[in-house]
């Protein structure tokens, strides 16, 4: 956000509380560019009229300019970044940008970015909401293809803990449709999604619309085909040295939505886990 932000700021007069929201638009630049402007205050600490104070300060119209202008600023970085490259491509430039020498300490460094900033840009209402739409669901559909496979698969299995009715969705053709072709609107689609963006990720999601079922998307951009369709859209960091999108951080909202529900369900849980243990008790070494 270099570009957007930042050379405004350094050329404005700003009061000590337009600096703590110059700070936040800075380090969020996601989250501002998917929020109201009231969204944004609260998690701020200040006023909805301080926002849009700061917006005209810094030379925009009002808060929807600016939030328009850092939406074109993440599509022109989405358009020149990853999700369009080959695999090696990405490999040499996230090792360059990413990988230092390449140590432990390195690698670390990026995890705790990727882990940190996913909980920056996303609020705690957001998680609430997702959790609130999964309880009250008649049906889960659990949906993680590719990279997400491994996540899809284990959040389905843990919600099963705590929810009945709980589908994992992890074939990309005709019998991932078949597992969700009677989904309705009493049900709730969890689909972790991340790019390379495909066909098939947004032909179950469109039908998850068209069924007027909640559609809970984690996706690592605003810009996600994905994310325009979503009840409630988690955005996370996926920056790896490698050339694969981490996943640490999508993993760590799955756990986390996990807690949340097993917090509200916890004599559901304990029923449930304490059933478990009789049935495979023989098969246990």
């Amino acid at each position: 956000m270099e570009n957007v932000i930042v050379e405004r700021v350094k050329h404005a007069t700003l009061t000590k509380a337009q600096q703590k929201i110059a700070d936040y638009f800075i380090r969020n630049p996601e989250r501002v560019g998917m929020c109201s402007s009231m969204e944004v205050a609260r998690e701020i600490g200040v006023s909805d009229a301080s926002i849009i104070r700061f917006a005209r300060a810094i030379g925009y119209d009002g808060f929807t300019d600016l939030k328009n202008d850092i939406y074109n600023s993440l599509a022109m970085q989405a358009s020149g970044g990853s999700s369009g490259l080959s695999l090696s491509e990405r490999y040499e430039i996230n090792r360059s940008k990413y990988g230092g020498k390449g140590s432990r300490e390195d690698y670390i460094k990026v995890m705790r970015y990727n882990q940190e900033r996913t909980f920056q840009q996303n609020g705690e209402e957001l998680f609430d909401r997702a959790v609130s739409r999964l309880i009250s669901a008649k049906h889960r559909y659990i949906v993680g293809f590719r990279g997400c496979l491994g996540i899809g698969i284990q959040c389905a299995w843990l919600m099963r803990f705590l929810l009945d009715h709980v589908t994992a969705v992890s074939d990309e053709g005709p019998g991932g449709i078949g597992l969700v072709q009677d989904i309705s609107a009493e049900d709730c689609m969890l689909f972790f999604s991340l790019s390379r963006y495909y066909k098939s990720d947004l032909r179950l999601a469109k039908l998850c619309r068209e069924r007027n079922a909640s559609l809970i998307v984690v996706t690592d951009s605003i810009l996600s085909p994905l994310a325009e369709l979503a009840d409630v859209l988690l955005v996370v960091e996926v920056k790896q040295m490698s050339f694969f999108n981490s996943t640490a951080a999508v993993n760590m909202i799955s756990e986390y939505l996990i807690t949340k529900i097993a917090q509200q369900r916890t004599e559901e849980y304990q029923g449930t886990a304490k059933e478990r243990d009789l049935l495979t008790e023989e098969l246990r070494l």
